[in-house]
């Protein structure tokens, strides 16, 4: 029975796909000083099903880091557009700054995703070898004081059939899932390279 057990973990292991993520552009390649400022996170701009994730993980992340120095748009009474663009203009900041009187602002926005395989995909190695979930998010920091961007990551997540694979029963990792792990990665470079 032992031996059944671990032949069985062995083969769905095998039929994995390992999700890949990677930074696009390394532009800004230092992170944050946390020791200072009021912080204000903006609403994340994801499809519904992923917006409160995101929201969550990234409101956690920061109020591990800046206590009651953060707060998000949905607590803050604040006078600010419900919907703002992405990447803001200098005017834009500078009404943020002055509606809001917090010293840094948080944007996130997911990129387009794309689902072509399930996560227990039964499609043919033959027809499914080019076939790949992605997605992407990109977080970009604002210093409302000096209306610079500080910081700014553009994360991806692949996950796909590889060539040369003949199993016809793989394991992948959803477009929604891969978007919480790019949205990890970026908190996690986040974390490495600023000051605490």
């Amino acid at each position: 029975m032992r031996v059944f057990k671990i032949v069985l973990f062995i083969a769905v292991l095998s039929s994995c796909n390992i999700p890949k993520y990677y930074f696009k552009d390394d532009a800004i390649t230092t992170g944050v000083d946390f020791s200072e400022g009021k912080w204000l996170l903006d609403r994340v701009d994801a499809s519904r099903e992923n917006e409160d994730k995101l929201t969550k993980i990234t409101s956690d992340f920061f109020y591990k880091k800046l206590e009651n120095r953060f707060n998000t748009v949905y607590k803050e009474k604040v006078l600010i557009s419900q919907k703002n663009n992405f990447p803001l203009t200098k005017e834009e900041l500078k009404q943020i700054k002055i509606g809001s009187n917090y010293d840094y602002f948080i944007q996130i926005k997911s990129g387009k995703t794309k689902n072509q395989l399930g996560s227990i995909d039964t499609t043919p190695s033959v027809f499914s070898e080019n076939l790949s979930n992605e997605a992407s998010i990109h977080t970009i920091i604002y210093n409302l004081n000096t209306q610079q961007i500080i910081y700014s990551k553009n994360a991806f997540g692949v996950t796909g059939n590889p060539e040369k694979n003949s199993r016809d029963v793989t394991f992948s990792k959803s477009s929604n899932e891969l978007i919480i792990g790019c949205l990890k990665k970026i908190l996690k470079d986040l974390d490495e390279k600023s000051i605490h």
